[in-house]
């Protein structure tokens, strides 16, 4: 069973694994670099005390950490924010990022803050992007030739979810 919950020190090996995981990190739209448990320890600390963000660890069989989700840059008056979602390379094909998605779309609503999540993903991560319209993302545009890893330039789709049509 997947859940989201709130980190742990115990998380950090697996978290210190995702964050050093070049490929995931490019898929994520990020700029890749070595990152120590304390790296690690000090990014976690800055997410979770943002006052303008959300953040999840996602936890699989026995609790063990899977992945992370967030939502970050939430914009109190306007009410959205971005979100985002990593789920470690071995772990992928299993669930656990549809139930996670599924999870942080009603702890986002729980929250009062939001109503709308927005997020960008690369347009050819055809997985990532067919998940994400099967739980209600839609298409709202794509910015061309916007994101620059080592095989090339990758056009972003944008992306958004209004929080008010259920999980």
């Amino acid at each position: 069973m997947t859940v989201i919950r709130p980190p742990r020190e115990a998380d950090l090996p697996a978290l210190t694994e995702l964050r050093n995981d070049r490929p995931t990190q490019y898929a994520l739209l990020a700029d890749p670099h070595p990152n120590t448990e304390a790296d690690v320890r000090e990014w976690l600390e800055r997410r979770t005390s943002d006052p303008a963000a959300l953040f999840w660890v996602v936890a699989g069989e026995h609790d063990a950490a899977v992945g992370l989700a967030q939502v970050v840059a939430i914009d109190a008056r306007s009410r959205h924010g971005m979100f985002g979602i990593a789920i470690a390379a071995r772990h992928r094909g299993q669930g656990h990022g549809r139930a996670a998605m599924l999870q942080v779309l009603v702890a986002a609503r729980a929250d009062g803050r939001l109503d709308k999540l927005v997020l960008h993903v690369a347009s050819d991560n055809a997985v990532a992007c067919e998940l994400y319209r099967s739980l209600g993302f839609r298409d709202v545009g794509v910015h061309r030739h916007h994101y620059l890893a080592p095989n090339g330039w990758h056009d972003v789709a944008v992306m958004e979810r209004f929080l008010k049509h259920g999980p």
